[in-house]
């Protein structure tokens, strides 16, 4: 009796520490010790009694909703090619990860999960232009996106609960014409800065000319005057006058005395008398 029960309360303890644990948000599948996965039974979330865990594999498949990204580039309605970012909120199907992990696997969203979005894409955006997919279609485009990889991403137990168009970039072709025409619009604005500068050399050499020749032609007046016979015989009294102002004033003559010029002011005043 008291080997039984021996034997009873050590089944008990290797069953209590027998177990598996689920963390919360994910579920797995059973998969025994040969690799043969139960396809009546998954495990939620939480702790997990059960001899059968001593050999048998859970793994976790987060069935919480996830995210991918694609950004690749396509063919618009007007045969450009377009640029398009789109966001794609995923999950698999809760109850249905052993399926999942029997006919994909743990890497579903790369083997399975992608392609299937890549072709879906390929599928919808021929049937806009990237201006619709910016403005006014772009809730329309993502239903039917939407709709046509829900279809096909259940075909591996993958719920899809909403697509988003993140960017849609501009047509490729588009893009080169307005870079090539920003280009020309530069290479015109510098060679219109030149032209400009050039005139404004020119200009400028022209005025420095010009005032060169009137300073000229104003010199050769002037000189012209200066040499007049009316002009000297002005500047003759002048100087004169400038001459009998000072021997008034000093009672000398810049010339000295003695002379013709230095005493003669006086005689002369004298003789004429």
């Amino acid at each position: 009796m008291k080997r039984i029960f021996a034997i009873i309360v050590a089944l008990v303890a290797i069953s209590m520490t027998s177990c598996t644990g689920v963390d919360s948000g994910f579920e797995s599948p059973i998969i025994s010790y040969g690799g043969e996965t139960n396809m009546n039974k998954v495990l939620g979330e939480g702790m997990h009694y059960g001899f059968n865990y001593m050999w048998d594999d859970t793994p976790q498949y987060e069935i919480r909703e996830q995210t991918m990204t694609i950004e690749d580039t396509y063919f618009d309605n007007n045969d450009m090619s377009t640029p398009v970012t789109v966001v794609i909120y995923f999950n698999p199907i809760k109850g249905k990860t052993n399926y999942l992990h029997k006919n994909v696997g743990p890497d579903y969203s790369h083997t399975k999960l992608d392609p299937i979005a890549r072709g879906a894409l390929a599928k919808v955006i021929p049937h806009y232009t990237a201006q619709d997919l910016n403005k006014n279609k772009r809730d329309e485009a993502e239903v039917k996106l939407k709709t046509i990889l829900a279809k096909e991403a259940g075909t591996i137990y993958v719920n899809i609960a909403r697509i988003q168009f993140t960017k849609v970039g501009i047509p490729g072709a588009v893009a080169k014409l307005a870079t090539e025409t920003a280009v020309q619009l530069g290479r015109n604005e510098l060679a219109s800065k030149k032209e400009a500068e050039q005139v404004a050399l020119a200009k400028a050499k022209v005025a420095t000319a010009q005032g060169n020749y009137d300073a000229g032609v104003l010199n050769a007046k002037t000189k012209d005057i200066m040499s007049s016979p009316k002009m000297l015989e002005m500047m003759r009294i002048e100087n004169e006058k400038i001459l009998a102002e000072a021997f008034l004033k000093h009672g000398k003559s810049i010339y000295g005395e003695n002379n013709w010029f230095g005493t003669m002011p006086g005689n002369l005043l004298i003789n004429k008398k």
